[in-house]
């Protein structure tokens, strides 16, 4: 399978999930605790430049611009986009959604204060390319976001792919946060901070593994 072959196919398994995707998320049935732990991370007095890679319906996006932010948020899936801007109309917020492959985001390098990447990582070919770009993206003294979990903890609660498709996702089975830390580091993201100790709990089904990173671009 090519690669172009292999992101359709992403897409169009994410397209398929999107119009009822909210309905079991944990960023909806959760939304008050990934609120806080994600203003946490953010680590702002003032409202920041982000940037949303892989966005899905809008967790990240959302949270962020109901924070005060300035948002633009980037997802292959139509769909996804779809939905998410019709989560940010119900409450009003104002967030830039645009459909966009990571490796070709239409944002300027140097661009953003903050750049997020929420259950993102596990889904991809190449997850280093994205901290590459998340990196890039960021201007000097910018802070990554980084949110994801041990799958294969809970298998029956995940979302998943055939089996030609997981084959090609390295982190399908998804990771740990000291893997991920050691991934932030190749990226030029050399000191990483946990902010999952925040939630009382895991805030998946099956008590999933999960962490919330943030560094800062040296």
């Amino acid at each position: 399978m090519r690669s172009e072959d292999l992101q359709a196919a992403v897409t169009a398994h994410w397209s398929a999930r999107a119009p009822l995707f909210d309905g079991v998320a944990s960023h909806v049935a959760q939304r008050d605790r990934w609120r806080d732990v994600l203003e946490a991370a953010f680590q702002a007095q003032a409202p920041r430049e982000v940037v949303d890679l892989g966005c899905g319906t809008g967790a990240c996006a959302i949270i962020a611009a109901s924070l005060g932010h300035h948002v633009r948020a980037f997802d292959a899936s139509p769909s996804m986009i779809e939905a998410a801007r019709a989560a940010a109309r119900a409450p009003g917020l104002n967030v830039e959604f645009k459909v966009a492959l990571i490796g070709d985001i239409p944002a300027a390098d140097a661009s953003a204060d903050i750049v997020t990447l929420r259950n993102v990582l596990w889904t991809l070919e190449e997850p280093m390319a994205a901290l590459r770009t998340a990196h890039r993206l960021l201007r000097p003294g910018g802070r990554v976001v980084v949110s994801d979990g041990l799958w294969s903890v809970a298998p029956h609660y995940r979302a998943t792919y055939a089996p030609e498709i997981a084959a090609r996702l390295p982190l399908h089975d998804g990771l740990t946060q000291i893997r991920a830390e050691r991934m932030l580091a190749e990226a030029g993201f050399p000191v990483a901070q946990g902010w999952q100790h925040l939630f009382p709990a895991s805030p998946y089904p099956g008590d999933v593994p999960v962490f919330v990173l943030s560094a800062v671009k040296p």
